[in-house]
């Protein structure tokens, strides 16, 4: 019987056990929903109309749990629902989190966010879950942040500023977790469709339907929406076009049991410019993307033609979370998740007998996981036990081949004598001759991942203030490639697996020193599975060379959370000591590594910290900030994409139906070097080394609601967001040449966008 076998019959057996424990009232939201602060569960709604801002605790762009024992920042759904763009993706909401930078060229959640960094560590070396499931690309564990949850599906988004405690799963808890929860339905019938127009002929439809609580079903209750969004970008020919679909039942089983089901699917197509150099913004403007596709432009390797991407993905789990006798519980969710990408790329005029014609490559990166997530907790006098299983398994089809636009299409692959790919030198892989499966193929491949991730923690309560919670977690990652060609210059085949494990303790304390006010601090271990690359990109006969292990970070943490009504605020500060950082070795003949490796790593140390005040009359002040440094532990230099602070500062205001918000976001710059190539070594391989800009942006949100006890219509909201509001002009440094005299055409910028504007009109019906 095979894994997948295995699972189909395993999923039956934990449907009869599988998803989310029940509040005290017999209909609470699933387990993302739980707010500790309080003695019943909030469900995760939206309403139209929000809540009053009448104290700190409700105005808070962004604050931490009393009963945190890590730096974390929770951003409500009044936050997201009232001052972020409609278009938004999470990347955008984590943005006004302290220590959290974000870089998008095209506007709020109109592509994919560049550089979405937590202390300065980049997409992949942290988790992304889904209502506590981790999710990602498996080839490097990043993410793409237009492709599964757009902002009116998000509920919550929690920003946890380290590895957590050992029930935090993931395969790069190495730094953080940046937590996204679903929206649940809400508890009256309704339906509630929202127009967003804006900047660069955006549109946004989102139309959501809720049952209500459901008497005959015993509460059970379900939400289902449909959304459009379309815009031609801020980029010339960054035009993007999403569909989104989205269903979450909850059906309560007595008084201590919720079964919970969840869909989301998404289908998104757009034109994928890269970044630019300043020669290109001098020629064709600061917000040149891409070319038009016209005759004049048949042979530029920049018309939109030849650059774009079409997208699918989709996310569904079923839950069981049950109150058992004794104080146990249990909380099993089985899930599966999908993404497949057919991307458009490396255009290149063609010489020879295909000159006059352009060849181009069709890259598919298409993965489905299936997963299982499984957590019994036991409530005693003395403490809380929680143990667990994750189990996920994903398996990764991956590949780029050439097309020829003229001949074949944008399509079908190009099996000509003049392909882009063709077979190797004699002594090459036979697998690439023509009429052989791998012809024309840059890389075609399997890689089947598979994570293990059993845990087990205790928070004993030595006394009533004082807190103390010790686990140990062991992660095994197993990864089979199958590749009729790998990607490396060679093109060689291979068949090969690789096993990595480790075992993470972690130790935290809190202290209550009075009922508004606590204290923590935190010694825990994260780690990072080695990427695909690192794991097989080399040529077979130096496979053996290979010498890397997951990246591991040791992070020590102390912190404090005051929270009161007038006053809530929490500080911060972290030493991480991080190891086995990965690196290539130097190149063969063919231009592939001859090894990967394991540097010693980096020292990462700040202090972070975030505030509200409430003045009165429906208005509050907020701020939060950061101070971030991270040094290489051989070379001294700085890590690149560290910015070196950060802060955000802001006014919100909400009485009498108005509503609206001034929020600033700072960022400061960082190191970029042309290359690191083994950051032991004095100057780390690096030829150059230059600063991006540090910039610091504004947004503004206002609004009204009105609410009518009479009539068809409930409610209606209109609101107008202005992001970049002082139309800074700001271009941030991403990639140099090792040559300062080649900067104006080789170094390359993310550009972000001037002023834009978003009209938002919603209603409750």
């Amino acid at each position: 019987m095979n894994q997948h076998t295995n699972l189909r019959f395993a999923i039956p057996a934990v449907v009869a056990l599988a998803s989310i424990l029940s509040s005290p009232l017999g209909a609470a939201g699933s387990q993302g929903a739980k707010e500790k602060d309080k003695e019943t569960t909030i469900r995760l709604e939206e309403f139209e109309v929000s809540a009053p801002r009448n104290s700190a605790l409700t105005s808070a762009p962004t604050d931490s749990k009393l009963e945190a024992m890590q730096p974390q920042s929770v951003i409500s759904l009044e936050f997201i629902a009232n001052n972020v763009a409609p278009t938004a993706d999470y990347a955008t909401i984590a943005a006004i989190a302290p220590s959290v930078t974000n870089v998008e060229t095209n506007g709020p959640g109109l592509s994919e966010a560049k550089h979405t960094t937590i202390r300065g560590i980049d997409d992949g070396g942290y988790n992304v879950t889904f209502d506590g499931i981790p999710f990602g690309d498996y080839n490097t564990f990043t993410h793409h942040t237009t492709s599964y949850f757009p902002a009116k599906l998000i509920g919550r988004v929690v920003v946890d500023r380290g590895p957590g405690t050992a029930s935090t799963i993931g395969n790069a808890t190495f730094g953080g977790t940046m937590a996204l929860y679903s929206k649940d339905p809400r508890t009256d019938l309704s339906f509630v469709p929202t127009l967003s127009f804006g900047s660069w002929n955006t549109r946004l439809y989102h139309f959501e339907g809720n049952t209500g609580l459901i008497d005959k079903a015993n509460k059970a209750s379900a939400i289902a929406s449909y959304q459009r969004m379309s815009t031609d970008g801020y980029r010339t020919n960054a035009d993007m076009v999403r569909d989104t679909y989205y269903f979450k039942y909850l059906q309560p089983i007595g008084q201590n049991t919720l079964i919970s089901v969840l869909s989301s699917v998404n289908k998104i197509s757009f034109g994928n410019p890269t970044t630019v150099t300043q020669q290109q913004m001098d020629l064709f403007g600061r917000n040149f993307g891409l070319k038009d596709n016209n005759a004049a432009n048949k042979l530029d390797l920049l018309n939109r033609r030849y650059n774009y991407q079409d997208k699918k993905a989709d996310f569904e789990d079923i839950g069981l979370e049950t109150k058992l006798p004794g104080g146990w519980t249990i909380d099993n969710k089985v899930y599966t998740y999908s993404y497949d990408n057919q991307s458009h790329e490396k255009p290149k005029v063609g010489t020879g007998a295909a000159a006059g014609t352009i060849q181009g490559a069709l890259k598919q990166n298409e993965y489905r996981t299936y997963g299982n997530s499984f957590l019994v907790t036991h409530e005693g006098d003395l403490g809380t036990f929680k143990a667990g299983l994750w189990y996920d398994t994903t398996t990764n089809h991956r590949f780029l081949h050439g097309v020829n636009y003229d001949t074949t299409g944008a399509k079908v692959i190009d099996l000509t004598s003049v392909a882009l790919y063709r077979a190797p030198a004699p002594g090459g892989n036979p697998l690439t001759l023509p009429g052989a499966p791998g012809y024309n193929y840059n890389y075609l491949l399997v890689d089947r991942n598979t994570t293990v991730q059993p845990f087990a923690e205790y928070e004993w309560r030595v006394t009533g203030d004082f807190s103390l919670n010790a686990g140990v977690k062991h992660m095994s990652f197993q990864r089979k490639m199958d590749a009729t060609v790998n990607q490396t210059k060679a093109r060689q085949a291979l068949v090969a697996t690789r096993k990595d494990t480790e075992t993470t303790p972690s130790l935290s304390a809190r202290y209550a020193l009075n009922k508004s006010w606590s204290a923590y601090a935190q010694f825990a271990r994260g780690f990072q599975a080695p990427s695909e690359g690192n794991s097989f990109y080399v040529e077979n006969k130096n496979l053996p060379s290979i010498n890397i292990k997951p990246q591991l970070s040791t992070n020590y943490q102390v912190g404090t959370v005051y929270k009161q009504d007038r006053f809530n605020a929490d500080f911060a500060a972290y030493y991480i000591d991080f190891d086995n950082y990965a690196y290539n070795g130097p190149s063969d003949s063919t231009g592939d590594p001859i090894y990967y490796g394991i540097a010693k790593g980096a020292y990462y140390s700040g202090v972070e910290a975030q505030a509200t005040y409430f003045l009165g009359g429906g208005l509050s002040v907020y701020g939060n900030g950061s101070i971030n440094k991270a040094t290489f532990k051989g070379s001294k230099l700085d890590v690149p994409t560290v910015p070196n602070t950060t802060a955000a500062l802001g006014v919100i205001y909400g009485k009498a139906g108005f509503f609206g918000s001034l929020t600033g976001k700072y960022s400061g710059d960082w190191t970029v070097y042309d290359a690191v190539t083994n950051p032991d070594v004095a100057g780390a391989g690096a030829g150059r080394a230059a600063q991006s800009s540090s910039y610091f942006l504004s947004d503004l949100s206002v609004g009204y609601n009105w609410k009518f006890r009479q009539g068809f219509v409930r409610s209606l909201k209109i609101r107008l967001q202005v992001s970049n509001l002082f139309d800074r002009k700001v271009k941030i440094l991403e990639a140099i040449d090792p040559l300062v005299a080649n900067a104006y055409i080789k170094d390359t910028f993310n550009v972000l966008p001037t002023r834009n504007y978003f009209l938002t009109v919603s209603s409750e019906f």
